[in-house]
């Protein structure tokens, strides 16, 4: 079964485009015959395909290879801007300085039309036709009122529109940030969102409008750039308006405030089309496409989760379930879990835009969802949970008072790509969620992370490995040079004065390595740093920073205790989950 990703989609805006790549499907339509008759003769080569691709869409019904449609990526010798077009959906897409789109976006198009049901994928052949409402929607005249009916119909079919829409409905304009930190799968690899604190603060501190600008373009989560993806739609159907929006935060007690583009305000057309989600009076309430694909992106256990969410929802469509009944029907299914992770996963399906009702009795989900099954190849697979799993729920259990979102630091730490998010997600756990100050630094010639109390202050290096943090001589050297910047606080040894972040009152600190597990001879390390700096500091690992966090947050111990775990030169442990 070939690796697709349906359900969530980014880098894909323009609707015209979208009718672009569903009319290819069509014999007799306009964009179908240009293809064949001009872009595929003149942008690909016969080694890329073309006659096979020309053949391919001069069938009656047209079914092609998902590969011939989104391309075949960067060849060696080339880069990304200069690839030669190797895809149907490249040459059907103009791109911004050549004719043609790259692999990305065209593979982005086609998880658009799939996930809103106008494109049909057989996981068998791995190849891609047009449905029943795709065909309607090709035919349908542009900018008629046929062709906006089949839109919103499919619009409303996909969850995260809903989510979007209902977060917007009766408040002030959202940003992106503010709807991205309410979407997507709670504590997961793949559902990202950059706090906005954090870019008031980059902005407050940018020197100039370049600046400003690329922290603006370039700084999002996943989940920030599904939510400005789905923005964009909606605001070519006129539910939504794009606007600025004045915003402000106080970080170590200075206010920042400034304005925010890419915000965004329901309008009127939007909250008559609410009504079609809710199914409120006359209006009904359309049926939910839910692909098993959308149940989890990046997550180590991907199609682990997908499975269970999905019976989970089918046992939530057909009466209101207690945890606990929950809890019977995956294990009659080989699937054990804590009502805590059931719980997790209920308040994700209202996250990605279900409709889940509680009551005394227990939960709900309203909405007919269709299209939700497990694939044959797949069901016919015994899918264990993984050790990495087991410990995630097991931490899961213990966080009585921590954010469960927090969870998504076990997988960022053993994600050597996702350095910037888990420097950022480690400083929200320590200053949103507990009540440390500080912020992440994370640039050139500055430590990750800096936060304090009282007093005392701490000096925090996060490390993303996928087999783990041996802590080499080099990041210990680092290491020795923030400290020792620390005590000079000379702008002659460090111009960027990083260490201005401690109030004048902090004098007590120490040093920490957090990554998502420490392997080799970092002990050693650690006590080289201590015996030329004469600080103490310790490697902390994941799982034990968020328990750590839970015992604070709990009051079970203060916070001058919880510095004291970083006087050890050694590796914190707090006995792990049960």
């Amino acid at each position: 079964m070939a690796e697709r990703t349906f359900g969530w989609v980014q880098e894909a805006y323009k609707i015209s485009s979208l009718k672009r790549v569903i009319k290819l499907f069509l014999p007799d339509s306009d964009v179908n015959r240009e293809l064949r008759s001009d872009k595929i003769p003149r942008l690909i080569s016969e080694e890329y395909g073309r006659d096979e691709f020309i053949r391919e869409l001069s069938e009656e019904r047209i079914h092609i290879p998902y590969q011939h449609l989104k391309g075949r990526g960067t060849p060696r010798g080339f880069t990304r801007s200069n690839a030669p077009c190797s895809g149907i959906v490249q040459a059907a897409l103009p791109g911004q300085r050549k004719e043609y789109q790259s692999d990305w976006p065209a593979d982005s198009f086609l998880r658009w039309g799939v996930s809103i049901g106008f494109l049909q994928y057989d996981r068998q052949s791995d190849e891609c036709g047009l449905s029943e409402a795709g065909e309607r929607y090709a035919r349908a005249e542009d900018k008629s009122r046929e062709e906006e009916d089949i839109l919103t119909r499919a619009f409303l079919s996909y969850p995260p529109v809903c989510r979007v829409l209902l977060l917007l409905e009766g408040h002030e304009p959202l940003t992106k940030f503010e709807i991205g930190e309410k979407l997507g799968f709670i504590g997961e690899a793949g559902f990202t969102s950059i706090p906005q604190r954090l870019i008031l603060q980059g902005l407050g501190e940018a020197g100039d409008a370049g600046e400003r600008n690329k922290l603006l373009s370039d700084t999002e989560g996943t989940c920030d750039k599904y939510a400005r993806t789905i923005c964009s739609w909606l605001k070519q159907t006129g539910w939504v308006a794009q606007v600025d929006k004045p915003v402000s935060a106080v970080i170590n007690g200075k206010e920042y405030s400034d304005t925010i583009a890419q915000a965004y305000q329901i309008t009127l057309k939007g909250l008559k089309v609410i009504k079609h989600i809710k199914g409120t009076s006359k209006f009904a309430k359309l049926p939910k496409l839910v692909m098993w694909d959308m149940l989890a992106t990046k997550a180590a256990d991907r199609d682990y989760l997908r499975n269970r969410r999905t019976h989970l929802l089918n046992a939530l469509q057909s009466g209101f379930r207690s945890p606990e009944y929950l809890r019977k029907y995956l294990e009659a299914r080989g699937i054990s879990e804590s009502e805590s992770t059931i719980e997790d996963d209920i308040r994700s399906f209202d996250n990605i835009g279900l409709t889940v009702c509680a009551k005394q009795s227990g939960y709900k989900v309203t909405d007919t969802i269709v299209g939700l099954d497990i694939p044959a190849q797949i069901q016919s697979q015994t899918i264990a949970k993984t050790d990495f799993a087991i410990l995630k729920d097991n931490v899961r259990k213990k966080l009585r008072h921590v954010n469960h979102k927090y969870l998504l630091l076990i997988d960022l730490g053993f994600d050597s790509s996702a350095n910037r998010d888990y420097e950022i997600q480690t400083a929200e756990l320590l200053t949103t969620e507990l009540d440390f100050k500080g912020a992440r630094l994370g640039d050139t010639r500055k430590p990750d992370v800096c936060v304090y109390y009282g007093k005392q202050g701490l000096i925090i290096d996060n490390k993303a490995y996928s087999k783990g943090y041996s802590l080499p001589i080099g990041q210990a050297d680092e290491m020795t040079r923030y400290i020792e910047e620390n005590k000079a606080r000379q702008a002659s040894i460090n111009p960027n004065q990083w260490w201005r972040i401690f109030e004048d009152g902090v004098c007590d600190f120490y040093y920490a390595f957090v990554s998502g597990e420490f392997t080799g001879g970092f002990k050693d390390r650690l006590k080289n740093i201590w015996e030329r700096t004469g600080v103490r500091g310790a490697a902390v690992n994941t799982v034990n920073l968020l328990l750590l966090a839970e015992e604070l947050k709990s009051g079970r111990i203060s916070y001058p205790m919880c510095f004291s775990y970083f006087e050890r030169n050694d590796e914190i442990k707090m006995g792990g989950p049960d």
